[in-house]
């Protein structure tokens, strides 16, 4: 985030005020509140106007705690249908993590010495922690880094050609080429900014609160079971819109994977109806896939669970959602992706959504 600074030097010239010897002292009354700060024109060299920082999180929605049936025995590795209770209501973000909103997060981080970048890629600089968080010098990357200090956004080839032909604005599509790491610091930069305690351990095995996300404070991602369970509110349906078949109207993915996308590249954040729109999400389904909290197993049993956080320990995290490249089966709520995805991988077909516990 670009501060503008304006000094004014010469302030009692500015004002017109003449402080020659022998004349009237002038003094500034600043005022705050019911408060007043005085100084005497002549010991003010200057006068400066700054932006505060701003760090705005994506709009949040509430999730009510409840319980519900995990799995709907067809999906990709939601076969296996279990009760989970889910103890404590959370916010989730109400679109996908956008590029401006990304861009304007990593800025003010490297602005106060959180991240290190070069115009191939933004690195982790808290708690000893080099990690990748986001791949810049790819192709389809749309933020990037001018070497100076700031970074911008762009439109890319790819999305030009086959998309966008007439051009976009890439702040409102979802920010993609982000690691898993990159989607937990930037809960990290919110938590920082507005004083929460940070959620994640920035070393070993990245855990976010020591392994009970829900009690955590800060900002999070949403646990595997906290994605479903809101895609699929509150009457367990098949899709985010509910049983209906998914078409080009109701989310950004390819019918015909990979020749026939419906749109080709992502679409701006809340471009479809809101589903579901008890709660008022948006891209629950389609657009970009959705890193989540856990690490990844297919088989996640039959048993009751209260609370789930996933495996211990493991090679990939979870994704959820479907991205614009994939097919119908993928869109269903209790779809959960196949392997391969490393906490360190990114790929123009990933984001995420921030989450955070009401009352941890």
């Amino acid at each position: 985030m670009t501060r503008r600074i304006m000094v004014i030097l010469g302030l009692a010239a500015v004002l017109g005020v003449s402080m020659g010897k022998g004349e009237e002292m002038w003094k500034m009354r600043v005022h705050h509140g019911a408060g007043t700060d005085e100084y005497f024109l002549a010991e003010v060299d200057s006068v400066t106007f700054y932006a505060v920082d701003t760090l705005i999180a994506p709009p949040m929605v509430t999730v009510p705690a409840g319980v519900y049936i995990m799995g709907d025995g067809v999906a990709w590795c939601g076969e296996d249908e279990h009760e989970v209770t889910l103890t404590r209501d959370f916010y989730l973000s109400q679109h996908k993590v956008t590029n401006q909103e990304y861009m304007d997060a990593v800025q003010w981080a490297y602005d106060h010495g959180h991240v290190y970048a070069s115009n191939s890629g933004v690195w982790d600089n808290l708690d000893g922690c080099t990690e990748e968080l986001l791949d810049l010098d790819d192709s389809e990357c749309e933020i990037q880094f001018d070497g100076a200090g700031n970074f911008y956004l762009r439109e890319v080839d790819f999305a030009l050609l086959n998309a966008y032909p007439e051009g976009y604005d890439p702040g409102d599509h979802p920010v993609k080429e982000v690691t898993w790491y990159g989607s937990v610091r930037y809960c990290d930069w919110l938590s920082l900014y507005t004083g929460l305690a940070r959620a994640y351990e920035h070393s070993g095995d990245w855990s976010c609160n020591g392994g009970d996300p829900y009690a955590a404070e800060g900002y999070r991602l949403p646990t595997d079971a906290e994605w479903e369970y809101a895609a699929q509110f509150d009457d367990e349906r098949i899709y985010p819109w509910g049983d209906a078949d998914p078409d080009c109207g109701r989310a950004n993915f390819a019918p015909n994977p990979p020749y026939d996308p419906c749109v080709g590249w992502t679409s701006p954040v809340g471009s479809y109806p809101d589903a579901p729109a008890v709660l008022g999400l948006s891209d629950m389904a389609g657009n970009v896939w959705e890193w989540c909290d856990d690490w990844w197993v297919c088989d996640l049993g039959t048993n009751p669970v209260t609370d789930p956080i996933g495996p211990a320990s493991g090679t990939y995290r979870v994704i959820r959602g479907c991205g614009w490249n994939g097919s119908q089966s993928h869109l269903r709520c209790a779809y959960r992706n196949v392997s391969n995805y490393y906490p360190y991988n990114s790929d123009p077909f990933v984001g995420f959504r921030a989450s955070r516990t009401s009352s941890p």
